[in-house]
């Protein structure tokens, strides 16, 4: 390893740090005092930019340079006098002239690019650069900028400004620009700005970092960009206007940068604190409200494996930190010059089509060089207007000579370019119209991915905290805070779109988002990327929502923390086929709507698993079977205000429960499997008012709880409960205001447990009519108290209808209980009270009271041949009265509407009655009035009749029933 060891510090303001005269070697002995010193002093460099007064070995109190050193010395320890003094080491007797001389050095056989470490055994070796210190080949090199050196000065005006400070804010950006550059051509791989207060402003000028593989430290120094709402900039070149505040803007060459990262690779910000120009706006002029173009840093032109760590960043107008989606070359807007074709795989040529393929004409790659590129959307069509989001590509030598393929490629994923390859054309699949713009973009060298931002502070946001742009990129350990104007009371921005991460304006694939905090935001995290996982961020106080998704393929939002915001989680348009989300591991509490799920299309596949709800308002799903809600925890305490209501086609394997008092609550479900209800009182409601509903709930159970069939200004509503148990819980049905429509409850193979109740079902009606059937079903009872099973509140006359067919109702409590079948005070509403088929146990009944106890179930069986439903031959109806000589029941012969009443005149008729007349039955579809004489009937299915005030609709034959079923005598 023959040849010079390189200078141990390099220069700052010129001057070498150590002047020793290293022309072979050095010695250094065990004691490495020396070392130790130049380590102190390295350190004080870095943090304060300067070397404390010491410039030269003689300063350093354990040297001795007294004696003139001669040439060819070395720097020796004299432990005589403990201090280091040029000299000749007396093992060699001369000075050495090469390391291998030196007693101390083992150079054995050294690889290139080896270097020298001093071992335990007190040698110095060749070895390997270890790994993590930058690589074999790539040792850390630090430069500390020279600020004197390249014009940048510290020191932050104060207002009003004056030209001189736009100036000096100009040539610092101007200076660290210089710095870096020259640092980076000149080896340097670890850039450091001497901490301190820097200036900034908007001149047309960025720092740009177009040198890959360095790390810039900023080195906890702070800068502040200065600004004027209300006179001209110096750097502003606009000669119209006095909108100040618009600069940089659209009219004066675009948005403003203070850092830019342009087309590099594995290139570092760390340590930055900067100020933006918010804090210095007037907002005099309410268009000022709607500014969004001054911007932090900027990672653009394809930039891969870079980061921004460890900065505060804020009061920027528009983001804080921009990832964009612009690659470092772009093909958009081309004639396609589409054709039906398809090409041949194995040739590369044209052939007929075989299915729905368009082929393009062949395209020129670029003449620089690229080695990949993907397919994008254009403007806000993001994910091209391609059916399928795929493609085939073809490569060609420029001779045409065919070279290979890739199919079934996506969009937003690499695609590599053969190294041969000059020119290339395309294969769209299940596509047929040669007129149609695909809305893409062709992205060379790629658009800005595998980046980080981590573990930054983003905060006093106007607009955005981050746009998330490009592929694979990851926003991590971060803190975004404060978009509401309260840290220096400004306005906000006059606009929705206000976040801490945002799509909106970016696109890309396979991002990711986690592990950060959000609070005071107006929106957490608006995400419209192809695919993105959300997981494990904290958010709280968003006066919007916390996390909102739109333009999606697959999205995963995980283990999230969400608290007091307007909306949790909300769901827009997919804009593409078979969109896949999944929600699940959330607490999501104190939120007025925890999700809305309506995304406006029928594209989304919704997974709403293994969340807790605490305390929440509202949750809306779309009416969708791809929508699913399960194994959900919805909780309620003490503390909540207001009649919540959730909104769902499918729940199973969910809880919902109140803490304390029993609550209000509304539920618009289809359907609810496996679930448990606990001390809620629910009111049933159906998604629309204007069509007839059912809700159906299986194998739940139902505790301390209440449970309101109403029908209320809306149509029919059916709730069936199969399978389901009801402790301490009331049914109840009822009709208010709506006396064309019916509340109808069926409860089969159930069973209820009553220990505190004194009735279990309760109606309430102030016309129409009202059922409840219970079938199957087990009653026990063990509350001596218990009074009777149906109860009334407001009372229709005849309005009611409870049955209980083929079940079992028993006391298990002491002795025998005496029960009322209703309450007698109250039974002017009731209709009838059916009990079939049925056991008591441990009860003493009630006298059958003469019309209103009815001892059969009129749905299967009566004393004549049915009058209502529709039957189909060979259906059969069961006589209640069957005795010897009599028959068994029933048997429709001909299918239709049972119905025994005719037409008659000047009758009053409600929508729904129907009459029969020669064997057709007809239905009144507008109430009113019969006329004096009957109409002429006709007999085509769905025709209509008009009766003076009346309008019927033919809706059926009129079915035919005869006896069957002998008995004999």
């Amino acid at each position: 390893m023959k040849g010079r060891i390189e200078k141990l510090k390099r220069t700052i303001d010129n001057k070498e740090i150590f002047p020793i005269t290293i022309s072979d070697a050095v010695y250094v002995s065990p004691e490495k005092q020396l070392r130790t010193k130049l380590a102190e002093i390295d350190a004080a460099i870095i943090a304060g930019g300067g070397s404390s007064g010491v410039d030269k070995l003689n300063d350093l109190t354990d040297v001795d340079l007294s004696v003139t050193p001669m040439d060819k010395q070395v720097l020796l320890f004299d432990q005589a006098i403990a201090k280091w003094r040029a000299g000749t080491p007396q093992s060699v007797g001369v000075a050495a002239t090469s390391l291998d001389e030196l007693s101390d050095v083992t150079i054995g056989s050294p690889g290139t690019d080896d270097v020298l470490t001093f071992g335990s055994d007190g040698q110095w070796k060749a070895k390997a650069l270890p790994t993590g210190v930058g690589g074999a080949s790539s040792p850390t090199l630090t430069y500390v900028i020279e600020n004197s050196r390249w014009g940048i000065v510290t020191g932050v005006a104060t207002p009003p400004y004056v030209t001189a400070d736009y100036i000096k804010g100009d040539l610092n950006l101007l200076g660290i620009h210089n710095a870096i550059n020259w640092a980076a051509d000149n080896g340097y791989n670890y850039i450091v700005l001497p901490r301190g207060s820097y200036m900034f402003c908007y001149s047309g000028r960025s720092i740009e970092i177009t040198k890959s593989n360095i790390t810039i430290d900023f080195n906890l120094a702070s800068a502040k960009v200065i600004y004027d709402s209300d006179n001209k900039n110096p750097f502003d070149s606009k000669v119209d206007g006095t909108d100040y505040y618009n600069y940089p803007g659209p009219r004066s060459g675009g948005p403003g940068f203070i850092i830019k990262m342009l087309g590099v690779t594995d290139t570092h910000i760390k340590n930055l604190i900067m100020v933006g120009d918010k804090m210095d706006r007037s907002f005099a002029n309410n268009g000022e409200l709607a500014n969004e173009h001054t911007y932090g840093i900027m990672i653009s032109k394809g930039s891969s494996y870079c980061t921004v760590k460890n900065c505060k960043i804020s009061s920027f107008m528009g983001d804080q930190i921009t990832m964009d989606s612009v690659s470092d070359y772009s093909m958009v807007e081309f004639g396609l010059g589409l054709t039906v074709n398809g090409i041949d795989r194995a040739t590369g040529a044209l052939i007929p089509a075989a299915g729905s393929t368009l082929t393009t004409q062949m395209f020129n790659l670029p003449t620089a060089g690229y080695n990949v590129f993907s397919v994008g959307g254009q403007g806000f069509t993001r994910q091209t207007s391609l059916f399928t989001k795929e493609f085939g590509v073809y490569y060609y030598k420029a001779d045409n000579t065919y070279l290979g393929c890739y199919e079934n490629k996506k969009i937003y994923t690499p695609v590599q370019i053969p190294s041969e390859a000059k020119k290339f054309r395309f294969l769209f699949y299940n596509e047929t119209n040669v007129n149609k713009n695909m809305q893409w973009t062709l992205k060379f060298g790629l658009a800005p991915h595998h980046n980080t931002i981590e573990n930054c502070e983003l905060f006093n946001i106007h607009r955005g905290g981050v746009t998330l742009g490009g592929d694979y990129n990851v926003i991590q350990n971060c803190v975004f805070h404060d978009a509401t104007g309260v840290l220096d009371r400004k306005p906000g921005f006059n606009d929705p779109t206000r976040y801490g991460i945002n799509q909106e304006d970016s696109y890309g694939d396979s991002c990711t988002v986690r592990n950060n905090l959000f609070y005071n935001m107006f929106t957490g995290v608006l995400i419209g990327c192809f695919t993105v996982h959300i997981h494990g961020n904290y958010f709280y106080n968003c006066t919007s929502n916390a996390i909102n998704l739109y333009s999606l393929q697959n999205a995963i939002v995980k283990d999230n923390y969400i608290y007091r915001c307007a909306t949790g989680i909300g769901l827009m348009s997919a804009h593409l086929p078979n969109a896949n989300v999944l929600i699940q591991g959330n607490y999501i509490s104190n939120t007025n709507n925890a999700g809305n799920f309506n995304g406006n299309d029928s594209s989304y596949h919704l997974i709403l698993r293994d969340n807790m709800f605490v305390d929440v308002n509202n949750i809306s799903y779309e009416a969708s079977d791809d929508f699913i809600c399960e194994r959900n925890r919805f909780q309620w305490s003490t503390y909540f205000v207001g009649v919540p209501t959730l909104t769902f086609d499918r729940v199973q394997d969910c809880a919902f429960e109140a803490k304390g008092i029993q609550r209000d609550i509304t539920f618009k479900f289809k359907e609810i499997d496996n679930s448990s209800v606990i001390n809620l009182k629910v009111n049933l409601s159906s998604r629309s008012n204007t069509t007839k509903g059912t809700v159906q709930f299986r194998k739940t159970v139902f505790k301390n709880s209440a449970v309101n069939n109403h029908i209320f200004s809306n149509k029919t509503r059916t709730a069936i409960y199969k399978d389901c148990k009801f402790i301490d819980t009331i049914l109840k049905y009822g009709n208010i205001n709506t006396p064309t429509d019916s509340a109808i409850t069926k409860v089969i193979d159930s069973n209820f447990y009553i220990s505190t109740l004194t009735y279990l079902f309760q109606a309430e009606h102030n016309t129409g009519f009202g059922r409840t059937d219970i079938e199957r079903c087990n009653i026990y009872i063990s509350n001596s108290n218990f009074l009777y099973l149906l109860s009334f509140i407001q009372q229709n006359a005849h309005s009611a209808t409870l049955g209980i067919t083929n079940s079992k109702v028993e006391y298990t409590g002491t002795g025998r209980l005496n029960l009322s079948y209703y309450d007698n005070s109250r039974k002017v509403g009731l209709l009838d009270f059916i009990s079939a088929h049925n056991e008591f146990v441990n009860i003493n009944l009630p006298s059958e009271e003469a019309g209103i106890y009815v001892g059969y179930d009129p749905q299967v069986e009566g004393f004549s041949e049915p009058s209502s439903g529709a039957w189909s031959k060979p259906q059969v109806y069961g006589n209640a009265n069957v005795q010897a000589g009599g028959y068994l029941g029933w048997v429709c012969i001909k299918s239709g509407i049972a119905n025994k009443i005719g037409w008659t005149a000047s009758t009053v008729k409600t929508v729904g009655s129907q009459i029969n007349v020669d064997s057709n039955v007809y239905q009144v579809t507008i109430g009113g009035t019969t006329g004096s004489v009957a109409p002429t009937w006709t007999t085509t299915q769905g025709s209509i009749v008009v009766d003076d005030g009346v309008t019927w609709t033919r809706v059926g034959d009129l079915a035919v029933f005869k006896s069957y079923g002998l008995i004999s005598e």
